[in-house]
């Protein structure tokens, strides 16, 4: 492995990683976890498949590899081999073994050449989706106004308290309401590929300590599957995962428009849209890098 090819992932699905990597070894043995440098290793048995599948291991991981290895007289013989991985260890390993085999693709000037199952890299500026950021940071300035303002005793200020706790607990439920199962879209605006995006459904617990601020409009390489590709004439709906889903978009943009007039041009929340038009991509992302 090139060492000056290592990534840093602030992003990583573990349990894909460890998935491809047992496909392509033939299998784990056993995988280990160690909570520390003198403590005794704590066997994940039966409990990796869930543990990996509701929110990543961040720990020191004892790996071993069940593979075949040609011998003397031409005889195959089962072979072990047992190595301390972290996460990102063993997502750099499975990166140089995909590329090794020329198994990933890179995004040219035409999309027509990706198709559904491949595994791609692409590299961009990465956004949490606009609606469910303009909802949170909204929902947090009227709870700092609604501190900040002298509540008073009198009646009519305790009922403008009461709205006001109202209404935050209905952007509230309405930003819930975006994120499906722990699950948001990002939106990557590719870079080389002008006009070109892709979104990806990303889990918040596979963050790096949960919180995904770290990449937000930063330019960083995606490493996934191709999911969906969508020429000009598609989109794709970023309510898709969602229970707002049910509504027509006609419906949704009239909803919508009143944050879309010139007099919040003020406000810095971008334009709002509930669909990516294409040319786009969907991809299930592995891991998002440095």
């Amino acid at each position: 492995m090139n060492k000056h090819s290592l990534k840093i992932p602030l992003y990583l699905n573990q349990k894909i990683v460890f998935d491809l990597l047992a496909s392509i070894n033939d299998g784990f043995t056993q995988v280990t976890k160690l909570k520390t440098a003198s403590s005794a290793e704590g066997n994940l048995g039966g409990t990796v498949e869930a543990d990996l599948g509701n929110k990543n291991i961040f720990a020191l991981l004892g790996v071993k590899l069940k593979g075949k290895v040609d011998a003397e007289h031409s005889k195959e013989h089962s072979k072990e081999q047992e190595k301390i991985h972290t996460p990102s260890s063993l997502f750099n390993n499975l990166k140089a073994q995909l590329f090794k085999e020329r198994m990933v693709k890179h995004i040219s000037e035409q999309i027509n050449d990706i198709h559904p199952g491949e595994f791609i890299e692409i590299s961009g500026i990465l956004k949490i989706n606009p609606l469910i950021t303009m909802m949170e940071n909204m929902t947090h300035l009227l709870e700092l106004a609604n501190v900040m303002q002298n509540d008073g005793t009198g009646k009519k200020a305790k009922q403008r308290n009461l709205e006001d706790k109202k209404t935050i607990m209905q952007m509230e439920a309405f930003t819930n309401s975006l994120k499906a199962n722990g699950m948001v879209d990002m939106i990557c605006e590719l870079e080389g590929s002008e006009g070109y995006k892709a979104v990806l459904p990303v889990y918040m617990d596979y963050f790096f300590n949960g919180n995904s601020s770290e990449i937000v409009d930063g330019s960083f390489k995606v490493l996934g599957k191709v999911a969906k590709v969508c020429n000009q004439n598609e989109k794709i709906d970023l309510l898709r995962n969602t229970s707002l889903s049910i509504f027509k978009e006609s419906l949704l943009e009239e909803m919508l428009s009143g944050f879309n007039t010139d007099s919040n041009q003020k406000m810095n929340i971008g334009a709002l849209e509930t669909t990516v038009q294409g040319p786009a991509l969907l991809i299930i992302p592995i891991s998002i890098y440095l």
